[in-house]
């Protein structure tokens, strides 16, 4: 299946997103920054294929420049090579085995060197001649085949060359690496030659270098030819494990070859567990019986859809990585995680746009091809309706305009560990997601964070602290990670992505596990400033995540759960008269619960004398000894026995005013009433009650109306 997308995403590029100089830069590393060192030392020898057989070495050339910068211990120096020039001398550099050997199928002769194989080649003549007979062996389309002499003459100029090599190794200005390029210019070839330098950018020619051998001559490379005779040796490789003589995919009737790539290192034929033992020879597997077989076009779209899939892949920033790995319902375990220098692993996405229909040939296929520019260069354009998706799928990503229409799918896939070994972790795969979904919850991410502003606002108003908001609230990925953890991400994301329900349970038994250790961790004098400031960021999180709930509720299609907005439970517990006072739920008795609790506390505060630090009402009468708080434990210990500790203490019961005794009763009265169902919803009554808890404020009337007023002031803005 995940063969079949990456050909779907290969074949309208390959038709209409690619010249022959876009296709080489795809399918060919020269552009990969890494590889590029290659070009440091360009050993190019031509030989002369229209008489007798006669062959030069030009001298050696570097394809780019140097750049030197100071670093902070010493200089730096690094290479930045001429890819336009490049693009002549197309290679693959092969992940795994031994880099001195031969491997794959060369489309023309050109041959990465290493540093250790330069080491060889310019001890003897011996060791040129076996790297160049092994690798000429495995390159197709040769205008002539050599006699043994003529490679040795070959493999002469080639030691000569990488003698001079080694000297710029031992004098410290080169690393070693090196490309072998043997040219055999012919009228219609892949080189050829010209009287002329062709022009940087010209569409078809890019210059190799000036003949030695046809004086006042220059040896130009043909790019259509060579990305034809590329592709040919693509197809060559697939036939090492395999051949039929029809498509898996397409079922035309032509030869197909397995899937096998040496450029796409997901396929691993070395690992052979869920394959059948019919299917193995020896040591070898044939993956065109075991997986599918492929004809030249499905081929050549899936190696495209494999290098633009390597090149559109983004690594998630360490902030959603390290959430990632934090236990969901421990307070303790994110503040182990907060202070670690640890990196966790890498994870990287990428955001594949599949056609449904094929509409690039309405208008010639140019708009279509400018799409898919958009598309691989993740930049989008001014004046049009492109759009980054990073706030959704947590990667760098764009969803051009001309994509945004249900007539497309996006295909997200979430990977770790090392692609260029083989070595894949696939996280997710989630298939068929609407352009419109997309849409949708992009339009949703700013609501979510203007919430958390305002949350963070009132509770930064409420306690004079900062009020600038924590966390990344405009991303989707954070907020499904830190609400359900990296146990149940993938799934939740997919259920978004895809319209079906969340649980809400789920997040509301980690919000309240966590609350709950914030405020153990509370006792601690050592931790008491930060654990306070993390109860605060949790319940800001809590309130933004129900809000995106709330959000998200409108996407399904038979509706879902709308929870009371946090403004209207405040305004309800503040300033609704207390005879006319009831709640509808659980949730609302959690928030009325947490916001007297929070006025007795501080009253509490103020009576066991505050002028020598006073006592903590929550830790010192509700939760002794560092119990986990329960909805039972807050009933029991605090909302019934606000007027027995008034009585005990004389200043409190000076400072507790009659409306509050009348709401005090009222909650009590109505958690008697909702009791078996608090039992059944202990996670939310918690999340509620601390929610409440942070954003009460002094039980003075004209202060509540005044923080009303705010409230709705902040939330306009």
């Amino acid at each position: 299946m995940f063969i079949e997308r990456l050909i779907a995403q290969g074949e309208p590029l390959l038709e209409y997103g690619m010249t022959p100089r876009q296709t080489l830069l795809q399918i060919s590393d020269v552009a990969n920054e890494k590889h590029g060192r290659f070009f440091e030392n360009v050993m190019v020898i031509e030989v002369c294929c229209e008489r007798e057989f006669e062959a030069a070495a030009l001298p050696l050339q570097t394809w780019g420049e140097l750049i030197s910068q100071e670093g902070k211990k010493k200089r730096i120096v690094t290479f930045r090579p001429d890819v336009e020039r490049g693009l002549g001398t197309p290679f693959i550099i092969v992940t795994g085995g031994i880099k001195k050997y031969p491997q794959g199928r060369y489309g023309v002769p050109v041959y990465p060197a290493y540093p250790g194989s330069i080491n060889e080649i310019s001890s003897s003549k011996d060791e040129a001649l076996s790297f160049l007979r092994g690798r000429l062996r495995r390159t197709l389309h040769l205008p002539r085949k050599f006699t043994s002499e003529e490679e040795l003459v070959l493999a002469e100029l080639l030691r000569e060359i990488a003698l001079q090599v080694k000297r710029r190794m031992e004098e410290g200005i080169s690393q070693g690496y090196a490309l072998v390029v043997l040219t055999l210019p012919t009228p219609n070839g892949p080189y050829r030659y010209a009287g002329k330098i062709p022009m940087i950018g010209d569409p078809s020619y890019t210059l190799v270098g000036e003949s030695i051998l046809h004086k006042g001559q220059f040896i130009v490379a043909h790019l259509p030819t060579i990305a034809n005779y590329f592709w040919a040796s693509k197809m060559e490789e697939g036939a090492e494990k395999g051949r039929r003589e029809r498509c898996s995919l397409c079922g035309v009737n032509e030869e197909s070859v397995s899937v096998y790539s040496k450029a796409w290192s997901w396929l691993a034929p070395t690992w052979h567990a869920p394959l059948s033992e019919e299917l193995k020879k020896g040591k070898d597997i044939d993956l065109a019986a075991a997986v599918g077989a492929l004809c030249k076009k499905c081929y050549s779209s899936l190696i495209v859809g494999a290098g633009v899939f390597k090149e559109m892949s983004a690594e998630l920033p360490i902030t959603l990585t390290r959430e990632l790995f934090v236990p969901v319902a421990s307070a303790a375990g994110k503040e182990v995680a907060r202070k670690s220098n640890k990196r966790p692993p890498g994870i990287w996405g990428c955001a594949m746009v599949i056609p449904l229909l094929d509409r690039s040939k309405d208008d010639g296929g140019e708009a279509f091809s400018e799409a898919l520019k958009v598309l691989r260069q993740k930049q989008v354009r001014p004046n049009r309706g492109d759009r980054f998706l990073t706030s959704i799928t947590g990667f760098e990503a764009v969803l051009p305009e001309d994509f945004s229409s249900d007539e497309y799918r996006l295909t997200m896939v979430y990977f770790s560990g090392q692609p260029d070994r083989g070595d894949i972790h696939l996280r997710a795969v989630i298939e068929d997601v609407l352009p419109s979904t997309i849409s949708k919850l992009l339009e949703y991410m700013p609501q979510v964070a203007a919430e958390a502003i305002a949350v963070w606002r009132c509770l930064a108003a409420e306690s004079g602290g900062d009020d600038r908001v924590p966390g990344y609230y405009e991303s989707l990925f954070y907020l499904l990670t830190r609400a359900y953890g990296g146990c149940y991400l993938w799934s939740t994301l997919r259920s978004v992505l895809h319209k079906r329900p969340i649980s809400w349970e789920a997040f509301v038994s980690g919000a309240a596990a966590r609350m709950n250790g914030w405020v153990r961790m509370h006792s601690n004098k050592e931790n008491e400033k930060q654990a306070f400031w993390n109860l605060k960021d949790e319940v800001t999180f809590y309130l933004a995540f129900r809000h995106f709930y709330n959000l998200y509720n409108r996407l399904l299609g038979g509706g879902g759960r709308v929870l009371s907005d946090w403004r209207e439970m405040l305004k309800k517990v503040s300033t609704v008269p207390p005879v006319e006072l009831s709640f509808n739920n659980v949730e609302e008795l959690g928030f009325a619960a947490g916001y007297l609790v929070r006025l007795f506390s501080r009253w509490y505060w103020v009576a066991t004398g505050a002028e020598k630090g006073g006592k903590d009402f929550i830790k010192h009468r509700i939760m002794a000894f560092g119990s986990a708080l329960t909805p039972d434990m807050i009933w029991k210990k605090g909302l019934s026995r606000f007027q027995e500790y008034a009585l005990k203490l004389n200043k409190l019961d000076q400072l507790m005013s009659d409306d509050f005794r009348r709401r005090a009763g009222v909650v009590e009265s109505e958690y008697r009433r909702l009791r078996s169902q608090v039992a059944s919803h202990k996670d939310e009554f918690i999340g509620a009650f601390w929610s409440g808890y942070m954003l009460a404020l002094e039980g003075k009337q004209e202060k509540l109306q005044l923080y009303t007023v705010y409230i709705d002031r902040i939330t306009s803005d």
